[in-house]
């Protein structure tokens, strides 16, 4: 076993320098920019419908060069739509395509599209405007997609969306089926591998198929040859996700040494299926779902054999088994997404039960009688069933994962405390199988997790985001050991009118985006939430904000509370969240720590929460003065320096995103900034910031540092010394 660990490590480190020397693009950057016409070959079983935005994989053929591109493609007409629905097979259409690199993460630790697209060896993403169809796909490969298209087109018939979604999900590897809301409640919890990297049902499904050809008296031989041909079968079908593809190979190394004669153990069938996975494409090793799908297999592997000889109850080994895993992934888990769940030592047990003895069977049977029988009125019974227990459990998983303890913030600490909590792990394991029990190891494990929990609250830097929210602002604010952490303004999307099938559902909404990017500074509670008027660019992500973190209190100008959605979110909070709502005007300090108070300049007078009425604030920071204007224009502006003639800052937050109607002359003459931050979205619809901006500025010689080029700003603070951080560029400036 130890020969076959370190040929998967050689493999690992030869796959991934072999891959960094050949992977590469066939299109140079001139081409790319250039754009041109050219063919695309699309698979309806790698694209998603997503209102009126096609998007997907597809292979891109242009100047007799082929590579496989990301696309976005948005569809004219509803019936287009449709059309596009019910496709079943792989075409090729002509198209006019823009070129770009993918991009990376606007935001400290957030998910990284052009990583992600690495991985599948895929450099470019393709704006597409028109389609022209050419032909259909006639080969062998288009031929087997169109089935697993047929199936997913068939499932869709089943009377129960909710239960097609799942069987979608869970059986046939159907991204996006399951809606985002519902696998944050589940990821919520520690069940996130139920449903996207387990593949934990191709173990039931065998022993159900193995059943069934003994009970029709096919010999054992002749099963276990069916059985790899069934896997291979399935997992075509289902397109070979990480999961699947783990739990396919493992059993069919295990099948082919049994029909040669040479049974292999599971352990080191397991090793080979990791030494095919890497070989294959090592960069999925960076990946949450290979890293968690992978750890918790090889956990099962590693103890199954030790706990066999556990003297405890099925259920009381069962909570063991969870808990080992759950401390097991605790590293991953936090890593990728920034909080872990205790809950999901006891929540695996009862969700495995439901899903192993009455769900997975239930989709199985629906999914045979829909393919034998569409008509059957036991269709409507079963997904009737299937649709409540669903139901069940997902308003249980919903009220568990809103639970304040439920989870543990931990953010993305430094490596040092990934170490020595994988150490730890490292030595509970060795003495489980070793049958040791060493009250050492289980105290250094308690201490390890400790620390790396609370490892925020050991750094005595603070720090000052400017967080990239596209358009609209967001700025954290983190003193030193976390003792106080603020947010002014929330950003949000701004709704534009569309007709209803141009609706899309966004799994990662502006506000979970906000809510992530806090959590991965190691944030556990807002303190207090600034909010400078009303518009939706600044409070719009306020509801999704007070459920995915607790708030202490909302400040907002008085008068604003007059805009009736906003006075709706802040009423839900009040009550369900028991948030402290106030109002302020200007002339009022607010103390945030012992040595930073936040100065309400403005407004003097209730207002009606538009651009003049933004709460004004001003602050020390770490050594330097700090203006946040919120939307405030020239009237705004020219109020403010008659009120506070001797008004100057360090760092000015500028207003309105840049907008020209902002940041006049005499207001920057008069404030002497040395700074300007601007909060924009990238290739926004108003042009900001404004060339106009932009050149008052560099006339003062005043640097800019702005979200919709350099993605999130980070100004750190402590000890005597600052320093500024680009997310997107990756540049550091003291």
């Amino acid at each position: 076993m130890n020969v076959v660990a370190a040929a998967v490590v050689a493999a690992s480190l030869l796959s991934l320098h072999v891959h960094n020397w050949s992977g590469g693009s066939e299109f140079s950057l001139q081409e790319a920019e250039a754009g041109q016409s050219a063919v695309l070959r699309l698979d309806p079983n790698d694209v998603r419908i997503n209102g009126d935005l096609l998007s997907g994989e597809a292979l891109l053929r242009m100047g007799g060069k082929e590579e496989r591109v990301y696309f976005y493609y948005t569809i004219k007409t509803e019936e287009e739509k449709i059309s596009w629905e019910q496709q079943r097979s792989g075409r090729y259409f002509a198209a006019e395509v823009e070129l770009e690199a993918p991009e990376a993460e606007r935001n400290l630790h957030q998910f990284d599209f052009k990583e992600y697209l690495a991985r599948k060896d895929i450099h470019w993403v393709a704006t597409i405007d028109a389609l022209q169809f050419q032909r259909e796909d006639r080969s062998a490969l288009a031929w087997l997609g169109s089935i697993r298209r047929a199936i997913i087109l068939m499932l869709e018939q089943l009377p129960a969306g909710q239960t097609t979604d799942y069987i979608q999900t869970m059986l046939f590897n159907q991204a996006h089926a399951i809606a985002g809301e519902t696998l944050d409640s589940y990821r919520g919890i520690g069940l996130l591998h139920l449903f996207s990297i387990s593949g934990m049902h191709i173990q039931l499904l065998l022993a159900q198929v193995r059943f069934l050809l003994l009970r029709m008296r096919v010999s054992h031989e002749t099963t276990n040859k069916l059985l790899v041909v069934f896997l291979v079968g399935y997992g075509v079908l289902t397109g070979w996700g990480i999961g699947v593809f783990r739990a396919i190979c493992t059993h069919f190394i295990l099948l082919i040494g049994r029909i040669f004669g040479r049974p292999v153990e599971a352990k080191d069938a397991f090793a080979l299926t990791v030494l095919i996975t890497v070989l294959y494409n090592p960069l999925l090793i960076y990946s949450a779902s290979f890293q968690l799908s992978y750890l918790l297999a090889a956990l099962l592997y590693f103890i199954a054999p030790v706990s066999a000889e556990w003297k405890m109850n099925g259920f009381l080994k069962d909570i063991c088994l969870t808990a080992l895993m759950t401390i097991a992934s605790f590293p991953v888990v936090a890593y990728h997404f920034f909080e872990v769940s205790w809950l999901g030592i006891f929540m695996n047990v009862i969700f495995s039960f439901f899903f192993s003895w009455l769900l997975f069977p239930l989709f199985w049977t629906l999914f045979l009688l829909v393919l034998v029988s569409p008509r059957n009125p036991l269709l409507g019974l079963f997904c009737s069933v299937s649709d409540k227990l669903l139901s069940a459990l997902e308003i249980f998983a919903g009220t568990a994962a809103d639970l304040d303890f439920a989870a543990l913030v931990t953010g993305r600490p430094h490596a040092f405390y990934f170490a020595l909590v994988g150490a730890a792990v490292a030595m509970l394991l060795l003495n489980i199988e070793k049958k040791q029990k060493d009250n050492r190891v289980l105290g250094f494990l308690i201490a390890a997790i400790g620390l790396f929990a609370f490892s925020p609250q050991l750094s005595p830097a603070g720090k000052v985001v400017m967080v990239d929210v596209g358009q609209g602002d967001a700025i954290l604010i983190i003193t030193p050991f976390h003792h106080r952490a603020v947010l002014i303004d929330t950003g949000g999307m701004i709704a534009f009118e569309k007709e209803a099938w141009q609706v899309r559902e966004t799994s990662a909404t502006a506000g979970k985006k906000l809510v992530m990017a806090i959590k991965a500074e190691g944030v556990r509670k807002l303190d207090m939430v600034f909010l400078t008027h009303a518009d939706q660019d600044h409070v719009g992500s306020l509801r999704e904000l007070a459920e995915g973190l607790p708030i202490a209190s909302v400040y907002f100008p008085k008068g604003a509370e007059g805009n009736e959605e906003f006075a709706a979110v802040l009423l839900e909070m009040q009550k369900e969240k028991r948030v402290g709502i106030y109002p302020v005007l200007g002339r009022v300090d607010l103390p945030i720590s012992a040595d930073m108070v936040f100065r309400i300049l403005a407004p003097l007078s209730p207002g009606a929460g538009g651009n003049e009425d933004s709460l004004i604030i001003h602050a020390a920071i770490g050594g330097l003065d700090w203006l946040f204007t919120g939307d405030l224009g020239e009237e705004g502006e020219e109020l403010l320096l008659h009120t506070y003639p001797n008004l100057k800052t360090d760092v000015l937050k500028i207003g309105h995103h840049g907008s020209a109607t902002s940041s006049s002359e005499s207001f920057l003459d008069q404030l002497q900034p040395k700074v300007a931050l601007i909060s924009a979205g990238k290739n926004n619809r108003y042009g900001h910031p404004e060339a106009e901006v932009l050149e008052r500025l560099e006339l003062r010689n005043i640097p800019v540092y702005r979200t919709d080029q350099q993605g999130a700003v980070h100004f750190l603070y402590g000890s005597g010394e600052t320093e500024w951080r680009i997310v997107l560029e990756q540049q550091k400036n003291k």
